[in-house]
């Protein structure tokens, strides 16, 4: 049983650290022109949380599988 929680959170993890990476890519690469400078901040201040955001639950869980 203890293996099917390890596998739980290494899937959590990679899930995680992979969007936290693809939010921050989408965040200084945007794919459209927005119409004011102020809707293009508030994309990339959104996308930069998200990214962070995914990294650190990847990180808790990759303590959750060492400890």
């Amino acid at each position: 049983m203890a293996n099917i929680l390890d596998a739980f959170y290494f899937t959590i993890l990679v899930a995680g650290i992979g969007l936290g990476i693809a939010y921050l890519i989408m965040a200084f690469c945007p794919v459209t022109v927005p119409e004011s400078r102020g809707r293009r901040m508030e994309g990339v201040y959104e996308n930069v949380f998200l990214g962070v955001s995914g990294i650190i639950i990847g990180l808790l869980m990759w303590v959750a599988l060492v400890f």
